[in-house]
């Protein structure tokens, strides 16, 4: 069908200035509203902030009030135990001793008022006696006190000649002396402090102005009283240290600045302790106002402003609020409380109500415009709406637009049918998102054929899809516009399913009657996929051609899905099969290592799949995507695909002499010529005319020895224990056994072998051989380059890092049969090493996509260790993920347990753990992962299907983790 030239029009500009109505009427009423707002404000504003200062100098009272009844309700309970403590029978003890079994009363007192710092006793003879509670070890550190010391007794006392002497006690919680220690004289004297000398000339208590304590150096007061005869004086001593801090509290606002000053001028409590003592040489003395460093308290300090008056203060030009009032709770000292606050923090309020203010005549001005705009435009409101609507489209904005139902025919109708274009782009977008994103076949048909229903407007449609086998059609998704459950559509009786083979006829359509539009789905080569249904009404828009052209087109792009998806779904298929076939490959080419490249990645994703569902441990955050899941389990089968570059006979290699054959059997050919020598070397004897008993004597233990020493080799050629020095010395000296041969060794031997002796001389005949020997044919060079996997090669471009041997291989009788563990050398230890460098080489030259881009490193690191010991490329726990450290975990414990393995017999689960958690301790495997292996119980699984039941015995997992060192 010929398609329409498509023509861009450009947009029209007109000139001019143009003002809606609503406009006008809006600013008339908003200039209006604005203006009275102003007029309001200017005058909330002045009453506003003479209300703010009142309430602050009616706020600053009462914090004064507070702080007079904070320190009564300090005083009360002091006074209380202080009479308590004059009746005490310690007034009156005049002996040390006494006195200090009375401590118990003193400790009474400081632990029923904690802000007591001390309780004392003064004496008109100059003896006195003081506890003071040890709160907190910097206290106790001070006075070098006993680390468990709870309460310190000073006594001053005067010994039998009348000397006195100062004696500290230091108690424990339980009132037991740990500790009494002698301190040299400080010249102290109760009789000249104040608190005595007021107390002894007073009738009543008395109270003393605050003043820094002489042991603490704490600021505080005491309060103290004289005894009924006047011959002692009992104080206590109220740390008032915390009083600044009570301040804090106390402040207006957070800027305020308050404190306690004295007739003299002492900063008696501020916010700031630091800042509240001056230290003079080795004392400590009371700050002075001015001293506090705070500008707006010596300001007011300076203002001498009558009691509870307000003054203004102007403080580095900026102006403040201040009050001044008298505390009546110490009638000593004449002190006052200072408060100063920054006049912007008292009028922040004033400011925030006004900024209210403002917001609410904005809104309120913003509702007037709005009706403004409604009075002046009620019948173009709807056109205009319609107007944005048509410009959001065309800014490619296909949100469905709100209905605002109005009462225009006309206008509702063009609201419903704009409504209904940007739905029906909405569903063809998402439609065409969904073929683009949705990885599955099955919830992409669902979500693609709900949104074509919704497109078409139609009441129900079906997908369904020709099966495999392409006998008939399978329902595979239903949908609904209202998304409830719907019963199986059933295969309409009028469909031929013989015309969608291969090569079949055109759909016959169903009755008009029925509802029903039938559209084959097919692929791009016209291939039948499937058939698409869609039930619409019985009206005009569905009874035209236009809805089956794009009903039409619709399903093209559904086929165009899946037949993608099929694609994808078989390639995935293809390439599994592709790498299992190479897996199996491996195993086929060496009988002996079984299953084990079909064995490690089921239990690597057995222990991967079972992390992913973890809510709680070390692997609760770990999870995988469906294409990291894949990317896993292709590298865990792939893992020892290089094996197939591995010579097999190095990969079988079972004892230390077998190459392409065990070579024992030639070593013990050799010693049955020595056998025989040795019977041809008695014969001739006996012919020479020797003595028979004593030639038979020197036979038997000529093959006596023989016996022995092929023993030793046969032994030695398994491999199965460690060969020490003097077993190696042993096979050295037995290959010093001599034999004569008689053939020319050159004789039959391969292009390769007669390449390895040229330019070797050849003995003359019959030559002398040793019984075991390392031959320079034995020697196998590299053909070529050097295999790229040292770290200075630069060649090596994947980051390789091993130690390469001379030589290719040495097969050497003796060198081999010299090996210390084991049955390979490290030329042989090297080549099946390799099989990790050959499988990281080869996946890495695959053109993998990006989400399968961690194969190489997946399949390739399960021979790195935690340490960096490992190989290929030493890496170490940190660059290793948790996918690879799986991998390495399950590679080992397949390889242990496996019982196809000619070299070694197959380990018990017991035996098996416990040698992995010596590699978790040695930094070979991760601990982790094999903590999770242990506690997860996967081990037990993977043994039910894969073990013998002679392994399967038990196995403790909490010492195999404490082995391991498995974090707790």
């Amino acid at each position: 069908m010929d398609r329409a030239p498509i023509a861009i029009l450009p947009r029209r500009q007109r000139g001019g200035i143009t003002w809606p109505l609503p406009t006008l009427i809006a600013v008339v009423v908003v200039g209006a509203m604005l203006a009275l707002g102003a007029l309001l404000m200017w005058q909330g504003w002045h009453v506003a902030r003479t209300a703010l200062l009142q309430s602050a100098q009616e706020s600053t009272q009462a914090m004064g009030r507070l702080v007079d009844e904070k320190v009564r309700r300090l005083m009360a309970p002091a006074s209380a135990s202080l009479n308590y403590l004059v009746s005490d029978p310690v007034m009156f003890a005049f002996d040390p001793g006494e006195r200090l079994e009375r401590a118990g009363t003193f400790v009474q007192i400081l632990e029923s008022i904690p802000f007591l710092s001390a309780a004392y006793v003064g004496y008109a003879n100059g003896e006195f006696i003081l506890v003071r509670p040890l709160r907190s070890d910097a206290v106790r550190a001070s006075l070098e006190a006993p680390s468990d010391a709870a309460y310190l007794v000073q006594s001053i006392e005067h010994d039998v000649r009348g000397r006195k002497r100062t004696v500290w006690h230091f108690l424990n919680a339980e009132r037991r002396q740990l500790l009494a220690r002698t301190i040299p004289d400080t010249g102290f004297d109760p009789r000249r402090r104040p608190w005595y000398i007021d107390a002894d000339q007073s009738p009543g208590e008395s109270l003393t102005a605050p003043y820094i304590f002489f042991t603490t150096q704490n600021i505080g007061v005491t309060l103290s009283l004289a005894s009924r005869d006047g011959q002692a004086v009992a104080g206590l001593d109220v740390d008032l240290t915390d009083l600044g801090e009570e301040l804090k509290a106390l402040r207006l606002t957070p800027n305020s600045e308050i404190a306690i000053v004295g007739a003299d001028g002492n900063a008696y409590a501020y916010t700031d302790l630091e800042r509240a003592y001056r230290r003079v040489g080795d004392s400590v003395r009371l700050s002075r106002l001015a001293e506090l460093g705070v500008p707006a308290l010596t300001a007011l300090g300076a203002a001498n402003a009558g009691p509870n008056q307000p003054v203004s203060l102007d403080v580095d030009g900026k102006p403040w609020f201040g009050i001044a009032m008298p505390l009546a709770a110490f009638p000593v000292g004449q002190l006052k409380l200072l408060m100063a606050t920054p006049d912007s923090d008292l009028l922040a309020a004033i400011r925030a109500g006004l900024i209210r203010q403002a917001w609410l005549t904005a809104g309120i001005a913003l509702v007037l415009l709005v009706l403004g705009w409604l009075v002046g435009h009620r019948l173009g409101r709807d056109l205009t709406v319609l107007a944005r609507q048509a410009q959001r489209l065309s800014r490619f904005d296909f949100r469905r637009p709100e209905v605002r139902g109005s009462m225009i025919r006309e206008i509702r109708q063009l609201e419903d049918v704009l409504g209904e274009v940007c739905t029906t782009i909405q569903n063809f977008l998402g439609t065409t998102e969904t073929i683009g994103k949705e990885p599955g076949l099955d919830s992409m048909l669902e979500k693609v054929l709900q949104q074509t229903v919704a497109s078409t407007a139609c009441t129900r449609g079906a997908v369904y899809l020709l099966d495999p086998q392409e006998r008939g059609l399978e329902l595979a998704a239903v949908a609904r516009p209202d998304r409830r459950g719907a019963p199986d559509a059933p295969l309409p009786e009028h469909l031929d399913v013989a015309a969608l083979a291969p090569g079949g006829g055109a759909l016959v359509p169903p009755p008009a009657e029925m509802g029903q539009l039938l559209l084959p789905l097919a692929s791009r080569q016209a291939a039948p996929l499937g058939l698409l249904l869609l039930e619409h009404p019985l009206d005009v828009p569905h009874d035209g051609a236009e809805f089956r052209a794009f009903a039409e087109r619709l399903s093209g792009a559904l086929s165009s899905a899946i037949e993608t998806r099929r694609l994808i779904e078989a390639q995935r298929k293809l390439l599994d099969g592709f790498v299992r076939l190479v897996a199996d490959a491996v195993d086929a080419k060496s009988p002996y290592t079984g299953g084990h490249c079909r064995r490690v990645p089921e239990l690597a994703t057995m222990i991967v799949d079972r992390m992913t569902r973890e809510t709680d441990g070390p692997f609760k955050d770990f999870r995988l995507s469906e294409d990291e899941r894949y990317a896993f389990h292709l590298g865990a089968w792939l893992h020892d695909c290089g094996k197939v570059t591995s010579p097999e006979h190095v990969i079988d290699k079972a004892t230390k002499l077998e190459a392409i054959h065990n070579r024992i059997h030639e070593v013990r050919t050799r010693f049955e010529v020595l056998w025989r020598d040795a019977e041809i070397a008695h014969l001739s004897r006996l012919a020479a005319g020797a003595d028979r008993a004593l030639s038979e004597a020197e036979l038997a233990a000529e093959q006596a020895a023989l016996r022995d020493d092929f023993a030793f080799v046969a032994s030695a050629n398994m491999g199965g224990e460690f060969m020490t020095d003097e077993a190696v010395a042993r096979i050295a000296r037995i290959a010093g056994r001599t034999w004569l041969r008689h053939f020319d060794d050159r004789l039959g031997l391969s292009r390769e072998e007669e390449r390895r002796v040229a330019g070797l001389p050849a003995a003359p005949l019959p030559a002398v051989e040793t019984l075991l020997a390392d031959r320079p044919s034995d020697i196998i060079m590299w053909p070529g380059r050097l295999p790229p996997v040292r770290r200075d090669d630069p060649a090596n471009v994947y980051g390789f890092d091993m130690a390469l041997p001379p030589h290719r291989e040495n097969r050497g009788e003796l060198h081999n049969l010299s090996i210390r563990r084991g049955t390979l050398t490290d030329e042989e230890r090297f080549l099946v090493n390799d099989h990790v460098v050959q499988t990281y080489a080869m996946l890495k030259s695959l053109p993998w996509p990006g989400h399968l881009a961690r194969v190489p490193e997946i399949a390739a690191t399960h021979h790195e260790r935690m340490d960096g010991a490992g190989y290929p490329r030493r890496l170490d726990a940190s660059a290793l993920s948790v996918e690879e450290r799986v991998m390495a975990l399950a590679d080992v414990f397949e390889a242990l347990t496996a019982a196809d393995r000619p070299y070694k017999p197959a380990k018990r689960l017991s035996e098996a753990l416990r040698i992995m958690a010596f590699m978790c301790k040695e930094g070979h495997l991760d601990p982790r992962v094999f903590g999770y292996f242990l506690r997860s119980g996967i081990w037990q699984v993977y043994a039910e299907r894969f073990l013998r039941p002679d392994q399967r015995d038990a196995a403790d997992v909490d010492a195999l983790a404490a082995l391991a060192g498995v974090p707790a």
